[in-house]
């Protein structure tokens, strides 16, 4: 059917015939990092001495990439900046096939582009970093309490690393899960 729509229950657009929802590619764990400090980036997690940039595999593909950090393993994922072994990765995309099946969802074009046969290797968005307005990120660390352990969604996160020879300035994310906050 086209023309088809599923919201939740608190009002946010689930499927929708319009966007080919993303499917899950692979998953793979993250190794050792290289030039390991090379960019001492200061953070309330480190100094950055622990940080290196993440295998080229895990580098922006045109995929979704979505973090898991392990506990006590933090990062600056919008600069592919993470700890060794700091956790898992996983890739989604839309150029895979979908499995048709009940509950077939159909653009106007007449491609399947979401199917509850499928929605098993969808991603689900359960939750945002709401960081209230005027919150001083620059002084401050924003702390959220989970009862499951998240997967990020490293497309989204800012990280812009400068070095100009003398000093290394870094504006984006920086994540840390303890196992209980990230």
């Amino acid at each position: 059917m086209s023309g088809f729509e599923v919201y939740n229950s608190a009002g946010k657009l689930l499927v929708d015939s319009q966007n080919r929802s993303t499917l899950f590619f692979d998953q793979r764990s993250l190794g050792a990092v290289t030039d390991k400090g090379f960019y001492r980036v200061d953070s309330p997690f480190g100094d950055g001495s622990t940080l290196g940039y993440t295998q080229q595999q895990f580098w922006n593909d045109g995929t979704l990439r979505w973090l898991k950090l392990d506990v006590n393993k933090y990062g600056l994922p919008g600069a592919e900046l993470l700890e060794d072994n700091a956790g898992s990765m996983i890739r989604t995309t839309r150029n895979i096939g979908m499995q048709s099946g009940y509950l077939d969802v159909f653009d106007s074009a007449g491609n399947l582009i979401w199917s509850a046969a499928s929605a098993s290797k969808m991603p689900r968005v359960v939750g945002f970093f709401d960081v209230p307005a005027n919150y001083d990120l620059q002084n401050n660390t924003f702390v959220l309490n989970l009862s499951f352990t998240p997967w990020i969604l490293v497309n989204n996160c800012p990280g812009n690393l400068s070095d100009d020879g003398g000093v290394t300035g870094y504006s984006g994310i920086a994540l840390k899960w303890t196992g209980s906050q990230l």
